[in-house]
């Protein structure tokens, strides 16, 4: 009957190359495959297709295979096939529960649930949105209450009364610092986070003495910690330049700090105080020396605004005289040996280069 079914079906070129593919990968029973052969053996077309895919998977298998470069041990396999038998097993389970349990069962429903959300685009945004919404509101809760949580690593919260100490300071690899308005509260606070082995959060006002230590510290350690942490510190410590600690601590940063963004607004955080001996120091050092233009022209502005603020009531100081005089010359920048220029006769000196 086999015979005869062949005989009146015989195999038509155009549903060969299908069965050719199968061949070559040695997917056909022996019936189908002795149908190909014998196909093939009369029509040079479909023996050139059976030739052909015959050599293409022989080409594909003597190629690395990248599962083989990746679980060369096999262990990636057995733990698949492990997965496998584990979820046919708890597939034959669940056929022998009641009906009633699979129905109240997530694992039962979940299919419907995600077959629902992947046909109604709509739906699954809303869906989305929602979750999102909660998510974001038990991130701002834990935000807001850190210490009701657990964490993997402990953090050590520091208030104002216990000083933290050099060794706990020395520890931080990084850190970050942020401007934070606790719940229920409208005036916000600074926090130091300070990252090593036993974390560091750090809250309190900016004038708040282990605040303004944790600051300082990142700002003197530049080799440590990043640009970006270095900045945020300087935007807090702006609101404390009135403390002669802060500003020496300010002037360190705009002589030494390697980022020139930040000599750069360690200069502006010294806005107002330039009749100061050190600040002014500091302006001159950062105009004669600072082999960045864009920190000699804030040194310039800043300095012709202090003199302009004192109005000429002080003698001038040859120091001064002298920097401006050489700025005049020799500065590669031509707004700074302008501005140099004009604060020497603001400063009423007559002897101009």
């Amino acid at each position: 009957m086999n015979e005869q079914s062949k005989n009146t079906n015989p195999l038509r070129c155009e549903d060969f190359e299908p069965l050719a593919i199968l061949y070559a990968c040695d997917e056909l029973d022996a019936g189908t495959r002795a149908e190909v052969e014998a196909h093939a053996a009369q029509c040079p077309a479909c023996a050139e297709v059976l030739s052909r895919e015959g050599n293409l998977n022989q080409a594909i298998a003597s190629l690395d295979q990248p599962a083989d470069s990746l679980d060369r041990s096999g262990l990636l396999l057995a733990q698949c096939r492990s997965e496998l038998a584990e979820a046919l097993d708890d597939h034959e389970a669940k056929a022998g529960q009641p009906r009633w349990t699979a129905i109240f069962s997530p694992a039962s429903w979940w299919p419907s649930v995600r077959g629902t959300l992947v046909y109604h685009p709509a739906m699954s945004m809303a869906v989305l949105v929602v979750a999102g919404f909660l998510a974001g509101v038990a991130n701002q809760r834990l935000r807001v209450a850190p210490q009701q949580t657990a964490s993997a690593r402990p953090v050590m919260t520091v208030s104002a009364s216990p000083r933290i100490t050099d060794q706990q300071l020395q520890s931080a690899a990084s850190a970050n610092v942020a401007w934070v308005t606790p719940s229920g509260s409208r005036t916000p606070t600074v926090q130091v986070q300070l990252m090593s082995q036993m974390p560091m959060s750090i809250e309190g006002a900016p004038e708040d003495a282990d605040v303004q230590r944790a600051l300082t510290f990142v700002l003197q350690n530049g080799q440590r910690f990043d640009p970006g942490a270095r900045l945020d510190s300087l935007d807090v410590l702006r609101t404390q330049a009135a403390d002669p600690e802060v500003r020496r601590a300010l002037c360190a940063a705009a002589r030494t700090d390697q980022n020139p963004g930040v000599r750069i607004k360690a200069l502006e955080t010294l806005q107002g105080f330039g009749k100061d001996p050190a600040v002014r120091q500091t302006l001159l050092d950062a105009l004669q020396n600072d082999d960045n233009s864009g920190v000699r022209v804030s040194a310039i502005n800043l300095l012709v605004n202090s003199l302009q603020t004192d109005g000429g009531s002080a003698p001038a100081d040859p120091n001064l005289l002298a920097v401006l005089r050489d700025r005049v010359r020799n500065d590669s920048n031509n707004y700074v040996r302008l501005q140099s220029a004009a604060a020497l006769r603001a400063l009423g000196s007559g002897d101009l280069p």
